[in-house]
């Protein structure tokens, strides 16, 4: 069957993937000073603000219809929506400046929120 409570999980796997994907393009494309690595990470982050976009929305609507205690779901949709945030930032800085010391910023605080919310996401669902 295909629902929102179902797609919620499919969309929420890709942005992690494809953040650290982006992550390790850009260390390459620093170490081989080689724009096209920039290039790819910057498809790998524009393609994972995409799938968080998605999963977030999936999620709400996942969340309204699921049985889950409040307090868990508005933790995990914090950090989601923080992760969103920090992965916009994340995109344009990919694009304009990515090596900049306020973009590896963001790309730190975006592998945390990311971090919270996986967990949060698995403590939500597993307990």
């Amino acid at each position: 069957m295909l629902s929102t409570p179902t797609l919620h999980p499919f969309f929420s796997h890709f942005p992690p993937a494809l953040f650290l994907a982006g992550l390790a393009m850009l260390g390459l494309a620093r170490r081989r000073s080689d724009s096209r690595w920039v290039q790819g990470a910057c498809l790998n982050f524009s393609m994972g603000l995409l799938m968080a976009i998605l999963a977030v929305l999936t999620g709400m609507f996942s969340a309204d219809l699921s049985q889950w205690p409040i307090v868990a779901v508005e933790g995990h949709q914090g950090y989601s929506f923080l992760t969103v945030i920090a992965y916009i930032f994340c995109t344009i800085y990919a694009y304009t400046q990515p090596f900049k010391p306020a973009a590896l910023f963001f790309y730190g605080l975006a592998v945390l929120a990311i971090g919270a919310t996986a967990w949060s996401g698995y403590q939500l669902v597993f307990h």
